[in-house]
């Protein structure tokens, strides 16, 4: 029905002015609350106080509850009202009005003046109060509700799942309590199987749960050198490795602070065990590199075979002790060494191959890196025949029977020519022998030993022990070789990373880190200082450098099992 509502209000000359609004609803609606047709607000007048509704001449009163109205004087609960009578709600007075045309109901409504007109703006506001529903019935009921769909529910639902019973579908489960998603490796190893690792309810996973799939990892400090530290117990792994963060910060906490707090300190931190101190990766705050090199030990072992032991030196002042005679200057001259293949001057990556790692080097053998451009001969009358490398036994009986076999049958001398050679003299002429042919034989044959083993050959690479027998056999010892494959055995080096940089790729990014080309020598550790990785990297954000921080470089974690037997396999 459409209504007009009149409402009258004092003027600011003192006298009354009024004004007309039109509304359209089946039902007119009293009271405070703010979706009423006509909203009243004082005391005495409810949120839902009465209703209007036009009948032909009169109008229908219908009170909600215990509300009542004052209507011509008289307080009813419902009743009729015709045009002239007077309708009252708290101070509010209505009187009903001839409706004109169009109209099926006409008010003239005259507000309470005790009610300020901002009064109304703050009516909008909706209180509990002006509902069934009070706060504290409000409040115990969102929290009964809560109580029941985040922990009853899903703790019923996963006792039910723990004790095998499959998860009932649409029930809560312990997956709503997540804080965040797994890393892939872990969310691999337990899916949406929660109590592979919370094992106990409301308990933190434990350090004991990690280590049943992290086998072989231990502390940082081991337990019984613990015991001579300030450190206090260790630490709980989840304290470094936060999941269910991922991919925001990741499962290894990167901050610098972790290490530095106790390894800048390490003096009050660490006490007996000598730790140098480290705060941060400048010339001031971190240690001069050391290196781990492999060197061969006085006294050998049961078997009487050389035993190698592992010292730490300074970069500055290490030096090899492989057994091995080489110079990289004299490969790296292309005056000098050329490639076998087509004439070139070497490279680094001729010799040296990256491993799937992309850390370290696939090791350096004969076989593998010298043989293209190294042959083993040792007659040019007999180019085809190669002496066993690594066997000198081996070779000495070789080389006898070579030449007793030339006594007794000689052969037409090979054509052709031979491929390279180590440089060295021209072989020289066999002296004249007039003894019996095998007598002879052996004599030359005991010549091309003391050559290989004393002027050419074997010694030009290896250095050799010549024990002054009088069996031939026994006579020399080769010293075995032991080439060192990681010179920082705890330290992460990406070489993928390092073979670009600054504008520099291939052999010149590995010659801007290992000055290799002035050496003359196998004993160079050519292992770049503190100084030349500063020269690209700082432990702080710097125009022109790459920010490195400690763990980009260090692990938490000792050597693990498979990182040893995984060594064990190189040597």
């Amino acid at each position: 029905m459409d209504v007009l509502l009149r409402q009258l209000r004092a003027s600011p000359d003192g006298g009354t002015e009024y004004q007309d609004t039109e509304l359209s609803a089946e039902l007119v609606s009293l009271g405070s609350a703010a979706d009423c047709t006509i909203q009243l607000l004082g005391e005495g007048v409810e949120a839902r106080h009465a209703t209007l509704r036009a009948r032909r001449h009169e109008i229908a009163i219908a009170c909600e509850r215990r509300a009542t109205v004052t209507l011509n004087g008289r307080r009813v609960t419902s009743g009729t009202a015709k045009p002239g009578d007077l309708l009252e709600i708290g101070g509010h007075r209505l009187r009903v009005l001839e409706p004109p045309s169009g109209f099926e109901l006409a008010l003239e409504w005259e507000p309470d003046p005790q009610v300020a007109p901002s009064a109304y703006e703050r009516a909008f506001r909706t209180e509990l109060s002006m509902t069934w529903l009070s706060r504290r019935r409000a409040a115990w009921l969102l929290a009964a509700l809560v109580l029941a769909t985040a922990l009853l529910i899903p703790y019923g639902s996963l006792l039910r799942q723990r004790s095998g019973a499959h998860a009932v579908p649409l029930l809560p489960s312990d997956q709503m309590w997540s804080a965040g998603p797994l890393t892939p490796a872990h969310q691999l190893a337990a899916g949406q199987h929660c109590g592979s690792c919370h094992q106990q309810l409301f308990v933190h996973v434990r350090d004991a749960t990690c280590r049943e799939c992290h086998r072989g990892i231990g502390d940082h400090v081991q337990p019984a050198r613990l015991a001579q530290t300030q450190l206090g117990p260790s630490q709980r792994c989840a304290e470094c490795h936060q999941e269910h963060h991922a991919p925001v910060t990741g499962l290894v906490v990167r901050d610098n602070a972790l290490c530095v707090d106790c390894h800048g300190h390490s003096d009050a931190r660490f006490g007996a065990l000598k730790v140098r101190p480290v705060a941060g990766f400048s010339l001031t705050t971190h240690p001069a590199f050391t290196v781990s090199l492999i060197k061969p030990a006085n006294i050998p072992d049961d078997s009487g075979e050389l035993r190698w032991t592992v010292h730490r030196e300074p970069v500055g002042t290490a030096r090899e002790q492989s057994n091995l005679k080489f110079s990289h200057g004299q490969h790296l001259d292309p005056e000098r060494v050329t490639r076998a293949s087509d004439r070139g001057a070497l490279g680094c990556s001729d010799c040296h191959t990256l491993d799937a790692d992309g850390e370290h080097f696939v090791p350096i053998t004969m076989q593998r890196s010298c043989s293209a451009c190294h042959e083993l001969t040792f007659d040019r009358l007999a180019p085809d025949r190669q002496l066993p490398h690594g066997k000198p036994r081996d070779a000495i009986l070789l080389i006898q029977d070579y030449f007793v076999h030339n006594a007794v049958a000689p052969s037409e001398p090979a054509s052709g020519f031979h491929r390279r050679r180590m440089p060295e003299e021209e072989q020289p002429e066999a002296a004249t022998c007039t003894g019996p042919a095998l007598g002879c034989a052996l004599k030359r044959a005991q010549a091309e030993v003391e050559n290989q083993f004393t002027g050419r050959g074997c010694v030009s690479c290896h250095e050799v022990r010549d024990q002054h027998t009088s069996d031939l056999l026994e006579r020399f010892h080769v010293q075995p070789v032991r080439l060192t494959r990681d010179y920082f055995p705890k330290v992460h080096f990406s070489h993928r990373l390092h073979a670009v940089q600054k504008g520099k790729s291939g052999d010149a990014a590995c010659l801007s880190c290992h000055a290799v080309k002035a050496s003359k020598s196998s004993t160079g550790v050519f292992i770049p200082d503190l100084p030349k990785c500063l020269e690209c990297h700082s432990d702080r954000l710097a125009v022109d450098r790459v920010t490195l921080q400690c763990s980009s470089c260090h692990s938490y974690h000792p050597i693990t099992t498979y990182d040893r037997l995984r060594e064990a396999v190189a040597r």
